[in-house]
């Protein structure tokens, strides 16, 4: 029996990629689960999957994360944690990338965080052992070329992770950040098209493959479970080794 069986769920940004396989993963460890998107198109998977109810709306907007959190009680009678992982690209140079689109990047990536950390805690208190995992990115830990609207947001959203760490970590409830690498999702589909893909994976990934959804909704059901109970303020990546690498050498698997 899985750790987070029994337990309760809200995942933002279900609608595909890491959030839809997070969702997936936690309905299979025996969780019940309040499934967050936009709109209700995209959340039509979820209408045939016992124990997931879900929410469809703005995660930017205070009425959307109290609407989640509360759908949680109404449907399920309690809430064990949330995984706020919504979030959208922002790529040009600096001087040149509009403002409106960093403007939409913090919203989303770091203004809706915040929003879904202040709803949900005073439900994770009435709870033990409580748990908030955010999606930050290996791009939040160093940089991309032509990346500052996103990598700015990653690193801000895992600066708060870990401060909120320290405020409420007296009171049981653990934060942490998971930092994907490249994965297959959505928002890396046209990368993945190009035809140097898989030669850049083999340069860049000591693993020399792009991630899974899947591997990155394992660390999160671990993170939000009670198997993690003395891990908190911390960002994991999960990245096939990119961190690891200092970038100055090719690393074994390109070089077959």
């Amino acid at each position: 029996m899985s750790s987070n069986t029994g337990r309760v769920y809200v995942v933002t940004g279900a609608a595909s990629g890491i959030g839809r396989a997070a969702v997936e993963r936690l309905v299979d460890d025996g969780a019940s689960v309040v499934a967050v998107d936009l709109t209700d198109e995209g959340l039509e998977w979820t209408r045939p999957v016992d124990r997931v109810v879900a929410v469809a709306g703005d995660v930017t907007s205070e009425e959307t994360n109290e609407a989640m959190v509360d759908a949680a009680i109404e449907h399920f009678g309690a809430l064990h944690g949330v995984f706020l992982n919504a979030g959208v690209p922002g790529f040009g140079l600096i001087d040149r990338a509009p403002m409106a689109m960093f403007d939409k990047v913090m919203a989303v990536n770091v203004r809706a965080v915040a929003l879904g950390m202040r709803a949900a805690l005073p439900r994770l208190r009435e709870v033990d052992g409580g748990a908030i995992v955010v999606t930050g990115s290996t791009s939040g830990i160093a940089a991309d070329p032509g990346g500052w609207t996103y990598n700015a947001s990653k690193a801000a959203v895992i600066n708060m992770a870990k401060a909120a760490a320290l405020d409420v970590a007296h009171e049981g409830i653990r934060v942490n950040a998971v930092c994907p690498g490249p994965t297959k999702t959505g928002m890396t589909q046209a990368m993945r098209d190009r035809d140097e893909s898989a030669d850049t994976m083999r340069r860049v990934v000591p693993m020399a493959r792009w991630g899974e959804a899947s591997e990155l909704a394992a660390a999160v059901s671990f993170l939000l479970s009670p198997d993690a109970s003395f891990i908190t303020g911390v960002a994991l990546p999960v990245d096939g080794g990119v961190t690891a690498n200092t970038g100055q050498f090719p690393t074994y698997g390109s070089r077959h």
